[in-house]
C-alpha cells in the first residue's frame, strides 16, 4: 500500500522522468522547437519584450507570454534548454493538478474519480508527447482550466471578482497563443444554459452579463502588451495575429496553414484512450447502460456532464470547421475528455491506471534511447549548428524559407542575410557562406562560376553516397564556400528530410 502523500506525489515524479528522457535522448525538433527557443534566444539578447523576433525580424506570429517564462527562467538559470523545459515541466504539473482541481469542483463528493485523475491525465498518450515539448498548448491548457474554475465558482455564488478573475486568465491565454482561447472557453460559456445548477446557480441573464465582464477584463493584460507592441510595429503586429494568423488558419490562406480534411480530429481521437483501451476492465464497463442509467434517474451529476461533453464536442466542432489543423491543437481538450473517462472509470483500481502508466513511461524511455541513435539523428541541428558557431564572425545567408532554426543552437548574434542568388551573393561576400539545400535531381548551388562542373560533381557523388546511407530521403542542409580551388565544405551528415519536402517544413 502506497502512502497517499507519495501517491499524490508520483504523478509528478512521472512527468519528471518524461521530462528527463526526452531532454538527455531527444534533440529540439525542427521547425517549432528550435524556433520558438530562437525567437526567445533573440529576446532574451535584446531585452526587446514586446515585439519578438526569428532572425533578428519582427516575428509577428505568436504573443510573447511563452517566451517572456522562458527568458525570465534563462535570468534565473542561464540560457539553456533544461532551463527552458522548466517552464514546461511547470505548466504540465499545472495542467495535472488544475485537472484535478476541476473534477473536485464538479463532482465534489467524488474522491475515487479525483483520486484517478492525476494519472488519467500523466498517463495519457497525448499529454505524454506534449509534455516534453516546447510548445504553447500546454501554457495555455492552464489558462483554459483557471478560467473556467473562476467562471465556476462565479456561476455559483455571483461574485463578479471571479468574473474579472477568469477574465484575466482569459487574456493570459490571448498572451500565450492568441485569440484561439476563446474557442476553448467560449463553448462552456454559450453553453451555460445546458449545464446551469437551477436550484442555486445564477440565472443566465446574469452569467452572460458576468462573461461579458471577463471579456472586458480580459483587454486589461493583452492591452500592456499589445499596445506598446502595436505602437512599435505600426500596426503590423495586430494585422499579422489576428488577420494573418487566425482568420488565414480558418481559411487555410496562410502559408504553411496545414490544412487538413474536416475528420482529422476524429481520426485522432481514439489516441486519447491510449494506453486505457488495453485495460480489460475497461471493455466490461457496459457505458451505454451506465448513461442511460443516470439519464433515466435525473442524476445531478448529468450538469457536469453535460458540462464537459458538450464543451468537447463544440471545441471539436469548431476546429474540425477551421482548416489548419495539427494534433497538438486538441491539447487543451485533453482535461474535458480526461474527467469524463475518470467519471465511468472510478471502479477501475487505482493500481491499474497506475501500471498503465508506468508501461507507457517505459515505451517512451526504450523508445527516445533507441530513437536517439536513429531516427533522431536526422532531426538533430546541433553538429550544423557547431559548424555554424565556430564560424560565427562569417557572413552568412540562406536560400530557404529560413524559421531560425539554428539560432539557439548556434547561439548566433546577427542575422543570416536571406538570397535568391546564393551565387551572386557568394560573389559579393568573399568568405562568405551560404545554406541551400538538395533537391531531388540536384544540388542547388555551386562554389563560384569557375567551379561549377567540378563543384557540381562532387555535390552529386556526395548526395549518392548519401541517399544511399538513408535510402528515399534527402539531405539538408548544405555550407558552400567561395574558394578558388576544390569542392565546398563537406555538410554535416546528420540532418535528412523525406525526399521531395523543402528545408526544415514539416
Amino acid at each position: 500500500m502506497i502512502p497517499a502523500h507519495v501517491e499524490r506525489l508520483l504523478p509528478y515524479l512521472f512527468l519528471l522522468a518524461l521530462t528527463c528522457i526526452a531532454v538527455v535522448f531527444r534533440p529540439l525538433l525542427p521547425v517549432d522547437e528550435t524556433r520558438y527557443l530562437s525567437v526567445t534566444w533573440e529576446m532574451y539578447l535584446s531585452g526587446q519584450i514586446f515585439v519578438p523576433t526569428m532572425n533578428f525580424a519582427p516575428y509577428l506570429q505568436k504573443p510573447p507570454l511563452l517566451f517572456w517564462l522562458i527568458d525570465l527562467a534563462w535570468d534565473i538559470f542561464g540560457a539553456s534548454r533544461v532551463a527552458a523545459m522548466l517552464v514546461i515541466f511547470v505548466a504540465s504539473s499545472l495542467v495535472i493538478w488544475l485537472t484535478t482541481r476541476l473534477t473536485k469542483t464538479l463532482f465534489p463528493r467524488r474522491d475515487d474519480i479525483a483520486s484517478r485523475i492525476p494519472w488519467l491525465v500523466g498517463g495519457s498518450t497525448i499529454f505524454v508527447i506534449y509534455s516534453t515539448l516546447i510548445l504553447f498548448d500546454m501554457l495555455l491548457t492552464v489558462f483554459v482550466l483557471a478560467a473556467l474554475l473562476s467562471l465556476l465558482a462565479f456561476a455559483k455564488n455571483g461574485n463578479h471578482w471571479h468574473a474579472v478573475l477568469a477574465g484575466l486568465f482569459i487574456g493570459l491565454g490571448v498572451l500565450t497563443k492568441g485569440p484561439v482561447v476563446l474557442i476553448h472557453i467560449g463553448a462552456p460559456i454559450l453553453l451555460y444554459p445546458f449545464w446551469r445548477d437551477r436550484q442555486a446557480g445564477l440565472a443566465t441573464p446574469k452569467f452572460f452579463a458576468g462573461a461579458g465582464l471577463a471579456i472586458l477584463a480580459a483587454l486589461i493584460p493583452v492591452a500592456i502588451w499589445l499596445v506598446p507592441a502595436t505602437i512599435q510595429t505600426k500596426g503590423n503586429f495586430v494585422y499579422d495575429l489576428v488577420w494573418n494568423q487566425s482568420a488565414g488558419r480558418v481559411t487555410g490562406n496562410l502559408h504553411n496553414s496545414h490544412g487538413r480534411p474536416f475528420y482529422f480530429y476524429v481520426v485522432l481521437l481514439p489516441i486519447m484512450l491510449v494506453p486505457w483501451i488495453f485495460i480489460p476492465e475497461v471493455w466490461r464497463l457496459k457505458l451505454g447502460a451506465r448513461i442511460r442509467g443516470l439519464i433515466d434517474l435525473r442524476s445531478p451529476d448529468l450538469r457536469a456532464l453535460r458540462l464537459l461533453s458538450f464543451s468537447f464536442v463544440a471545441v471539436l466542432l469548431v476546429f474540425s470547421a477551421i482548416s489548419g489543423k495539427q494534433p497538438h491543437y486538441l491539447v487543451p481538450m485533453l482535461p474535458f475528455a480526461t474527467i469524463l473517462f475518470g467519471y465511468f472509470m472510478a471502479e477501475i483500481p487505482l493500481a491499474k491506471l497506475r501500471n498503465s502508466a508506468f508501461v507507457l513511461l517505459a515505451i517512451f524511455g526504450i523508445g527516445h534511447a533507441a530513437a536517439s541513435a536513429t531516427a533522431f539523428r536526422r532531426e538533430d541541428l546541433m553538429p550544423l549548428a557547431n559548424f555554424i558557431d565556430e564560424r560565427k564572425n562569417t557572413d552568412w545567408a540562406v536560400a530557404f524559407d529560413y524559421q531560425d532554426e539554428v539560432g539557439f543552437l548556434a547561439r548566433l548574434q546577427k542575422p543570416f542575410e536571406s538570397t535568391d542568388n546564393p551565387e551572386e551573393w557568394l560573389r559579393s561576400h568573399p568568405g562568405g557562406k551560404s545554406l541551400s539545400a538538395f533537391t531531388s535531381n540536384e544540388a542547388i548551388l555551386s562554389s563560384s562560376r569557375d567551379n561549377i562542373d567540378g563543384a557540381a560533381a562532387d555535390r552529386a557523388a556526395r548526395k549518392t553516397q548519401l541517399t544511399a546511407t538513408y535510402p528515399g530521403r534527402q539531405i539538408y542542409p548544405i555550407v558552400f564556400s567561395k574558394i578558388s580551388a576544390g569542392s565546398p565544405e563537406p555538410p554535416p551528415q546528420s540532418a535528412v528530410l523525406p525526399a521531395g519536402k523543402n528545408p526544415f517544413e514539416r
